[in-house]
């Protein structure tokens, strides 16, 4: 895969809806992409990108931050290049080191959008803080500030992190505490996969629970 996406709202290339095409109800497409977003493995490869520094991260890295092995993680990410959500971006500068990564998954233009549909983007303060007081190996040090590509604009800007407001502190601050009283979980569990049979009321907000 290359570094090209598609722009903001839409597919790939413009292509089809990856959960389901004009035949498909709106409310069943909600229902695949939440189920698809909340799988747990997918669901902790998602909060550990948002997470990132960078927005980018190495399979090493996230074999790392993931409690589960690499062929899994590496299926997982299949399926989310697969639904278009994120892809592989790939460095191709001359500032690389021996040994230094040269390939990256992050978010597509679509992906983010997705992600922005169901709330995921407002705890990306909460996550860059998990993360920025995690324990490194010099490996997984060495991965985190190796050069990478640009992502696309839309995404970066999306990505952006605002200003922290005191509720957003207080989140940080309790989540912070409890890892230091031994919490051994960097993110927290999936939401509870939702009732197929209950339909969403028009209006009301997409069916992702808190992430805290």
């Amino acid at each position: 895969m290359s570094n090209s996406v598609g722009g903001a709202g839409n597919p790939v290339g413009g292509e089809a809806d990856p959960f389901g095409g004009d035949d498909v109800m709106p409310i069943e497409k909600q229902r695949r992409a939440h189920q698809f977003l909340t799988q747990e493995t997918r669901y902790h490869i998602i909060q550990a990108v948002l997470g990132h520094p960078t927005y980018l991260a190495t399979l090493d890295e996230l074999e790392y931050l993931v409690p589960k092995n690499r062929s899994t993680i590496r299926e997982h990410l299949d399926r989310l290049a697969e639904k278009q959500v994120m892809v592989k971006y790939k460095y191709r500068g001359d500032e690389t080191e021996r040994n230094e990564p040269r390939e990256f998954w992050g978010f597509t233009s679509y992906g983010i959008t997705l992600l922005e549909e169901y709330s995921y983007l407002r705890y990306v303060p909460v996550l860059r803080a998990l993360q920025e007081n995690l324990y490194l190996t010099e490996k997984i040090e060495r991965h985190q500030n190796a050069p990478r590509p640009e992502l696309p604009e839309d995404v970066s800007e999306a990505l952006k992190i605002p200003e922290v407001d005191d509720e957003t502190e207080a989140i940080i601050d309790d989540t912070l505490a409890v890892r230091e009283r031994g919490g051994d979980r960097l993110f927290d569990a999936p939401p509870i996969e939702p009732d197929e049979d209950v339909e969403t009321e028009p209006g009301a907000d997409r069916p992702l629970d808190e992430l805290f």
